[in-house]
Protein backbone atom coordinates (compact mmCIF):
# COMPACT_ATOMS: atom_id res chain seq x y z
CA UNK A 1 0.00 0.00 0.00
CA UNK A 2 2.71 2.16 0.47
CA UNK A 3 4.27 2.18 -2.41
CA UNK A 4 3.24 4.10 -5.19
CA UNK A 5 0.40 2.12 -7.87
CA UNK A 6 1.22 3.38 -11.08
CA UNK A 7 -1.17 1.25 -12.70
CA UNK A 8 -1.76 0.31 -16.98
CA UNK A 9 -4.35 2.15 -18.10
CA UNK A 10 -4.34 0.68 -21.21
CA UNK A 11 -5.47 -2.76 -19.54
CA UNK A 12 -8.92 -3.07 -18.38
CA UNK A 13 -9.31 -2.97 -14.64
CA UNK A 14 -6.31 -1.72 -14.14
CA UNK A 15 -5.14 2.05 -13.44
CA UNK A 16 -7.52 4.96 -13.90
CA UNK A 17 -11.36 4.07 -12.79
CA UNK A 18 -14.45 4.61 -14.89
CA UNK A 19 -17.55 6.09 -14.30
CA UNK A 20 -19.36 2.92 -15.40
CA UNK A 21 -16.71 0.98 -12.77
CA UNK A 22 -17.17 3.43 -9.95
CA UNK A 23 -20.81 3.33 -10.12
CA UNK A 24 -20.97 -0.32 -10.66
CA UNK A 25 -18.25 -0.50 -7.48
CA UNK A 26 -20.48 2.03 -5.28
CA UNK A 27 -23.46 -0.58 -6.10
CA UNK A 28 -22.16 -3.92 -5.19
CA UNK A 29 -20.19 -2.36 -1.84
CA UNK A 30 -23.76 -0.70 -0.92
CA UNK A 31 -26.09 -3.96 -1.66
CA UNK A 32 -23.84 -6.21 0.44
CA UNK A 33 -23.85 -3.51 3.08
CA UNK A 34 -27.50 -2.75 2.79
CA UNK A 35 -28.45 -6.74 3.00
CA UNK A 36 -25.93 -7.46 5.90
CA UNK A 37 -27.17 -4.32 7.46
CA UNK A 38 -30.39 -5.35 7.01
CA UNK A 39 -30.02 -8.69 8.58
CA UNK A 40 -27.95 -7.67 11.27
CA UNK A 41 -29.53 -4.79 12.81
CA UNK A 42 -32.63 -7.52 12.99
CA UNK A 43 -30.89 -10.73 13.89
CA UNK A 44 -27.85 -9.71 15.24
CA UNK A 45 -27.78 -6.53 17.15
CA UNK A 46 -28.31 -7.91 21.13
CA UNK A 47 -24.87 -9.96 20.21
CA UNK A 48 -22.84 -7.72 17.95
CA UNK A 49 -24.07 -4.43 19.09
CA UNK A 50 -23.80 -2.84 15.53
CA UNK A 51 -20.22 -3.13 15.91
CA UNK A 52 -19.87 -5.17 13.03
CA UNK A 53 -21.53 -2.70 10.80
CA UNK A 54 -18.92 0.03 12.73
CA UNK A 55 -16.26 -2.32 11.31
CA UNK A 56 -17.74 -2.92 7.96
CA UNK A 57 -18.34 1.03 6.83
CA UNK A 58 -14.42 2.30 7.13
CA UNK A 59 -13.32 -1.16 5.70
CA UNK A 60 -15.49 -0.17 2.29
CA UNK A 61 -14.57 2.98 2.59
CA UNK A 62 -10.84 2.05 1.93
CA UNK A 63 -11.73 -0.37 -0.66
CA UNK A 64 -13.77 2.31 -2.61
CA UNK A 65 -10.96 4.78 -2.65
CA UNK A 66 -8.23 3.05 -2.92
CA UNK A 67 -9.74 1.15 -6.12
CA UNK A 68 -11.10 3.86 -8.08
CA UNK A 69 -8.88 7.43 -6.37
CA UNK A 70 -12.37 9.62 -6.69
CA UNK A 71 -12.74 12.34 -4.03
CA UNK A 72 -15.88 12.45 -2.15
CA UNK A 73 -15.82 8.63 -2.95
CA UNK A 74 -16.99 7.84 1.11
CA UNK A 75 -18.99 10.53 1.41
CA UNK A 76 -21.44 9.32 -1.71
CA UNK A 77 -20.86 5.68 -0.41
CA UNK A 78 -21.91 6.67 3.12
CA UNK A 79 -25.14 9.11 1.50
CA UNK A 80 -26.13 6.36 -0.68
CA UNK A 81 -25.85 3.16 2.17
CA UNK A 82 -27.56 6.30 4.59
CA UNK A 83 -30.52 7.77 2.82
CA UNK A 84 -31.25 3.82 2.18
CA UNK A 85 -31.46 3.08 6.01
CA UNK A 86 -32.99 5.95 6.62
CA UNK A 87 -36.25 3.51 6.42
CA UNK A 88 -34.74 0.35 7.27
CA UNK A 89 -36.11 -1.12 10.94
CA UNK A 90 -34.19 -0.69 13.23
CA UNK A 91 -34.39 -0.98 17.46
CA UNK A 92 -37.86 -1.21 16.51
CA UNK A 93 -38.17 1.92 14.87
CA UNK A 94 -38.81 2.68 10.82
CA UNK A 95 -37.16 5.95 10.92
CA UNK A 96 -33.73 5.83 11.59
CA UNK A 97 -32.43 9.62 11.01
CA UNK A 98 -29.17 8.99 13.45
CA UNK A 99 -28.23 5.92 11.29
CA UNK A 100 -28.43 8.26 8.04
CA UNK A 101 -26.77 11.07 9.97
CA UNK A 102 -23.61 8.94 11.21
CA UNK A 103 -23.06 6.86 8.01
CA UNK A 104 -22.90 9.83 6.19
CA UNK A 105 -20.53 12.10 8.59
CA UNK A 106 -18.48 9.20 8.82
CA UNK A 107 -18.11 9.11 4.79
CA UNK A 108 -17.30 12.98 5.10
CA UNK A 109 -14.45 12.89 7.70
CA UNK A 110 -12.93 9.56 6.07
CA UNK A 111 -12.78 11.42 3.18
CA UNK A 112 -11.78 14.68 4.69
CA UNK A 113 -8.54 13.33 6.11
CA UNK A 114 -7.84 12.09 3.29
CA UNK A 115 -7.75 15.03 0.96
CA UNK A 116 -5.86 17.11 3.68
CA UNK A 117 -3.13 14.45 4.36
CA UNK A 118 -1.15 14.89 1.76
CA UNK A 119 -1.05 11.49 0.26
CA UNK A 120 -2.52 10.16 -3.25
CA UNK A 121 -6.38 9.36 -3.49
CA UNK A 122 -5.31 6.73 -6.03
CA UNK A 123 -3.47 4.81 -4.29
CA UNK A 124 -3.32 5.67 0.15
CA UNK A 125 -0.79 4.64 2.16
CA UNK A 126 -2.47 1.98 4.70
CA UNK A 127 -0.98 4.43 7.77
CA UNK A 128 -3.72 7.19 6.32
CA UNK A 129 -6.67 4.48 5.01
CA UNK A 130 -6.37 3.54 8.84
CA UNK A 131 -6.25 7.19 10.33
CA UNK A 132 -9.21 7.87 8.02
CA UNK A 133 -11.17 5.10 9.24
CA UNK A 134 -10.55 6.02 12.89
CA UNK A 135 -11.59 9.48 12.81
CA UNK A 136 -14.90 8.47 10.54
CA UNK A 137 -15.94 6.31 13.44
CA UNK A 138 -15.24 8.75 15.73
CA UNK A 139 -16.94 11.20 14.46
CA UNK A 140 -19.92 9.20 13.22
CA UNK A 141 -20.68 7.90 17.34
CA UNK A 142 -21.71 11.51 18.78
CA UNK A 143 -23.54 12.23 15.29
CA UNK A 144 -25.30 9.59 16.00
CA UNK A 145 -26.20 9.77 19.96
CA UNK A 146 -27.08 13.90 19.34
CA UNK A 147 -29.47 13.22 17.01
CA UNK A 148 -31.24 10.50 18.94
CA UNK A 149 -31.02 12.77 21.46
CA UNK A 150 -32.51 15.30 19.35
CA UNK A 151 -35.78 12.93 19.07
CA UNK A 152 -36.19 12.36 22.38
CA UNK A 153 -33.94 9.12 23.09
CA UNK A 154 -31.21 10.09 25.43
CA UNK A 155 -28.25 8.07 26.39
CA UNK A 156 -26.26 7.38 29.40
CA UNK A 157 -22.61 8.88 29.90
CA UNK A 158 -21.74 5.21 29.76
CA UNK A 159 -23.09 4.63 26.51
CA UNK A 160 -21.47 7.79 24.83
CA UNK A 161 -18.21 6.60 26.53
CA UNK A 162 -18.16 3.20 25.24
CA UNK A 163 -19.46 4.67 21.92
CA UNK A 164 -16.87 7.05 21.24
CA UNK A 165 -13.76 4.27 22.30
CA UNK A 166 -15.43 1.57 20.83
CA UNK A 167 -16.50 2.73 17.96
CA UNK A 168 -13.11 4.22 17.19
CA UNK A 169 -11.36 1.21 17.88
CA UNK A 170 -13.23 -0.82 15.68
CA UNK A 171 -12.94 1.98 12.64
CA UNK A 172 -9.25 1.14 12.69
CA UNK A 173 -9.40 -2.39 12.47
CA UNK A 174 -12.27 -1.85 9.51
CA UNK A 175 -10.31 0.57 7.40
CA UNK A 176 -6.83 -2.29 8.28
CA UNK A 177 -8.90 -4.77 6.78
CA UNK A 178 -9.83 -3.15 4.15
CA UNK A 179 -6.41 -2.23 3.13
CA UNK A 180 -5.83 -5.76 3.07
CA UNK A 181 -8.34 -6.43 0.23
CA UNK A 182 -7.10 -3.81 -1.09
CA UNK A 183 -3.94 -4.97 -1.67
CA UNK A 184 -5.32 -8.73 -2.91
CA UNK A 185 -6.91 -7.04 -5.55
CA UNK A 186 -4.41 -4.81 -6.55
CA UNK A 187 -2.10 -7.73 -6.28
CA UNK A 188 -4.21 -9.86 -9.06
CA UNK A 189 -4.61 -6.59 -11.18
CA UNK A 190 -0.60 -6.61 -11.29
CA UNK A 191 -0.49 -10.23 -11.93
CA UNK A 192 -2.80 -9.83 -14.86
CA UNK A 193 -0.63 -6.84 -16.29
CA UNK A 194 2.18 -9.19 -16.70
CA UNK A 195 0.21 -12.04 -17.71
CA UNK A 196 -0.91 -9.76 -20.51
CA UNK A 197 2.43 -8.46 -21.88
CA UNK A 198 3.66 -12.21 -21.57
CA UNK A 199 0.85 -13.14 -24.02
CA UNK A 200 1.86 -10.07 -25.86
CA UNK A 201 5.64 -10.84 -26.48
CA UNK A 202 4.70 -14.52 -26.98
CA UNK A 203 2.93 -13.40 -30.19
CA UNK A 204 5.50 -11.04 -31.37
Amino acid sequence: MSQPWMGAPNLPGIGGTSTSRYVALVAVLTAIFTAYGYISSIELRTVTRSLDLFFLLPAFFAILVSLTGKKWAGTILGTVIGLIFLGTPSAGSNFSPHITASVIVNGLVFDLYLQRSGGSLLDPSRKHLVLAGTLGNLAMAPTGLLVLQAVGVPSLAVIWTIALIGDTLVGAAGAFFGTIIVERVKGLQARRVLEAKSAVRVRV
